[in-house]
């Protein structure tokens, strides 16, 4: 891949997607997963899921969905860990296009793992902002690639 000096626009792309993926690690601090049982909503975030791994029912699910549950627990860290993939490749990337092409792909994969893993019925307030998120970083990324064939007014000047 070509390398290309980063100028204003590409640079300030590159740190509104860095920040975004920062926003999508603090949304698993936020409630994640939803359910009703017993007439009274619960919510759970991404690490109160993860503490659960360790703890045993501390969510209060009965016993017989949280055995179902607690198969899925241990893959709660692909929340945590795709947009850590992100950020990092969008941080320390600055003048290649890998990182684009790297952030559509983690959008992807965080947008199937919230659909497959939480699914449709157990969507909270973490996890749609999260969907949403995602969509944006997908579509900045998408606009970022695009950003690099453009020609910069500043590169002509100083030839």
């Amino acid at each position: 891949m070509t390398k290309i000096p980063e100028n204003k626009t590409r640079k300030r792309l590159r740190i509104v997607l860095c920040t975004l993926y920062l926003f999508e690690i603090f949304m698993c601090s936020m409630p994640y997963y939803q359910y009703i049982s017993d007439n009274k909503l619960f919510s759970y975030s991404v690490f109160e899921m993860l503490a659960a791994l360790g703890t045993g029912n501390t969510i209060g699910l009965p016993d017989s969905e949280f055995a179902a549950a607690s198969t899925i627990l241990p893959l709660n860290f692909i929340f945590v860990v795709i947009p850590i993939i992100g950020f990092f490749f969008c941080a320390l990337d600055k003048q290649s296009n890998l990182k684009n092409i790297v952030s559509i792909f983690c959008c992807l994969f965080g947008v199937l793992a919230i659909m497959t893993m939480v699914t449709v019925n157990f969507l909270s307030l973490g996890s749609l902002l999260s969907l949403l998120l995602y969509l944006l970083i997908s579509f900045l990324s998408a606009l970022s690639i695009f950003a690099r064939m453009v020609k910069n007014p500043e590169e002509d000047k100083k030839a």
